[in-house]
């Protein structure tokens, strides 16, 4: 009996389901219904399908495993009657290995990582120098600091601005640059800078071996100390490493044999170091032979440098086009 109720129920569901599409009112709810029903259908199918194919993939694969094996007991047992010998025993060809575009590169790399570094190394090495000969500015002056006074460090600006309103653009490139360094040439050797210290040293070694730094600030230890003040070496006479500033002064008292001394100018005043001391002087390069050294730039520096300083001391400043910058104006 429950069964013909079922088969009634069922029948009427059936028509029911008939009458709304025949009506064209299927609910949402029946539409979503199906769909899922649908949807779970096609999944386990394809989960099936897939089930089907891993497992015949499997299937083949131990088939072929167990083939090799027989062939390999066959072929191990008529090698040990003496019926082959191993020369008889096809090779399996080696699988070539596909390298990606990465994995070549990691080889190479891994092979010839020196040689890289060190053509890496020398390449920065060009592109720095390159670099630093394009961007490095020629001065109309240069001033090395000589004397040992960590105030100069933070002064160097200073001096630029100072003294470029009274030198001219020598070189002709549209700029005034006075290039202002301090190099001290003594320090202590126990003082937590002594790194930098003889890395000042060594650039200032390399600046007397050329002719474009022609000024100096420095005292008579300092000079007595990198022996640069004396006129005579064993009783020798030598030439001059400092133009006599009594020759070109002759009758103003700041001069001496080694520079113009800075207390007899405003010059402590103009940078507002007032505490600075007052055995300081302004030297001048004399042009002198050397290896490597172009004499007629030497000399145009040189005379150029005293160009400068005169304008300085008679506070005359020089003339300039309009289209002409100072250099220090970067740092207003």
């Amino acid at each position: 009996m429950s069964e013909n109720r079922n088969n009634e129920e069922n029948i009427n569901n059936e028509e029911a389901a008939e009458k709304t599409e025949v009506s064209g009112k299927v609910s949402v709810l029946e539409n979503m219904r199906r769909l899922n029903e649908k949807q779970k259908r096609e999944e386990l199918e394809a989960e099936a399908e897939k089930e089907r194919a891993i497992a015949e993939r499997q299937r083949l694969e131990r088939e072929r495993y167990e083939k090799k094996l027989e062939h390999d007991r066959i072929e191990l047992m008529k090698l040990k009657q003496g019926l082959i010998s191993e020369e008889d025993i096809p090779r399996e060809a080696e699988a070539v290995k596909e390298y990606t575009f990465w994995d070549k590169i990691g080889n190479f790399f891994y092979h010839y990582k020196i040689t890289v570094i060190v053509a890496a190394l020398i390449a920065a090495l060009f592109i720095f120098l390159v670099s630093d000969i394009i961007t490095n500015k020629s001065p109309d002056a240069a001033v090395m600091i000589m004397a040992n006074d960590g105030e100069f460090q933070f002064r160097t600006n200073d001096i630029e601005k100072l003294l470029e309103p009274y030198c001219e653009d020598f070189n002709g490139d549209g700029e005034v640059y006075v290039r202002v360094s301090y190099l001290p040439a003594i320090y202590d050797e126990n003082s937590p800078d002594s790194y930098y210290n003889q890395s000042y040293q060594t650039k200032l070694m390399a600046e007397f071996q050329g002719g474009d730094s022609i000024i100096v600030i420095a005292d008579a230890n300092t000079c007595h100390a990198v022996g640069i003040d004396s006129v005579s070496e064993n009783g020798n006479p030598v030439e001059p490493i400092l133009a006599d500033m009594r020759t070109i002064y002759p009758d103003d008292e700041n001069c001496t044999q080694l520079g113009y001394m800075l207390s007899g100018t405003s010059f402590a005043e103009d940078i507002k170091y007032t505490a600075m001391s007052d055995s300081l002087f302004i030297g001048f390069r004399v042009p002198r032979e050397s290896l490597g050294v172009n004499m007629e730039k030497f000399t145009r520096n040189y005379n150029n440098a005293l160009k400068l300083w005169d304008n300085y001391l008679n506070k005359t400043e020089a003339v300039h086009g309009e289209a002409v910058k100072f250099h220090s104006e970067q740092y207003q």
